[in-house]
């Protein structure tokens, strides 16, 4: 995996949260995901996360080896959503980043939502006749069963289901996504409702306004999309990735 070449954040995104800074705030920061706080070099590969340092967070994540690769995967994701401008690198960043998950995740929930995040994210960023092809659409659910079934209030977990169901009826319809892929409208709602009730922080919302636009498209889903958007660009960002996603959910309601 390449990293030497990562573009870095904008100045106004960086954030200077210290090692107690981060532990005090880990809750909170990770509410969505249910992790449990790291200690030693995992702790100060968060911290570089955190801060908005995505690349040295790369790499001090895969010098770590297995554990290490939830802290790699969230920040190939966190750069291709909003810093990497080279479409073809952010497709091999994210292929890169879901292998390095099957490959290391084992039983682990946190890394198997991260693979399936970046699953997902790739998904989206290729052809859906390839994504389909490759069979990518049954592991993202698969791993997202699993997952749910463990911690059923993974919101993070909830909110990717959510644009499961609503991407695979976006690219081939209710009928067919129903009946091939298990793919249900209402099940999508109600995983988005599950998820803001558990943690509506600004990339939830965000992903909710997305999901939406996906289930009833812009002309009858805009006005309920942008609200979430509104919401998102209202909450207090704790760290660098959610600064950016505020940034984003202000731009999307200018």
């Amino acid at each position: 995996m390449k990293i030497n070449n990562w573009q870095s954040p904008e100045d106004t995104f960086i954030q200077s949260m210290s090692t107690d800074d981060l532990l005090a705030q880990w809750a909170d920061l990770h509410a969505a995901d249910l992790a449990e706080a790291p200690d030693g070099d995992l702790l100060d590969a968060w911290l570089l996360f955190h801060n908005g340092h995505f690349a040295e967070a790369a790499e001090a994540g895969l010098a770590l080896g297995a554990e290490g690769t939830p802290v790699v995967i969230r920040s190939v994701v966190a750069y291709t959503d909003y810093i990497c401008e080279d479409e073809d690198e952010c497709v091999d960043l994210l292929e890169q980043a879901y292998l390095l998950g099957e490959s290391h995740c084992d039983d682990n929930d946190e890394c198997l939502f991260v693979t399936a995040l970046a699953m997902g994210r790739y998904s989206q960023s290729i052809s859906i006749t390839k994504a389909l092809s490759k069979g990518l659409g049954g592991k993202v659910k698969k791993l997202l069963t699993t997952i749910l079934e463990d911690k059923p209030n993974h919101a993070e977990a909830h909110l990717a289901m959510a644009m499961y169901h609503a991407e695979i009826i976006d690219k081939v319809g209710a009928t067919l996504g129903g009946l091939t892929y298990g793919a249900n409208a209402k099940t999508a709602h109600q995983h988005i409702e599950k998820s803001l009730e558990l943690v509506p922080n600004a990339i939830n919302l965000i992903e909710a306004g997305n999901a939406i636009l996906l289930l009833k498209g812009e002309k009858k889903g805009m006005d309920e999309a942008t609200a979430y958007y509104q919401q998102a660009a209202e909450v207090k960002p704790l760290d660098a990735l959610q600064t950016m996603d505020v940034d984003f959910a202000a731009s999307q309601v200018e």
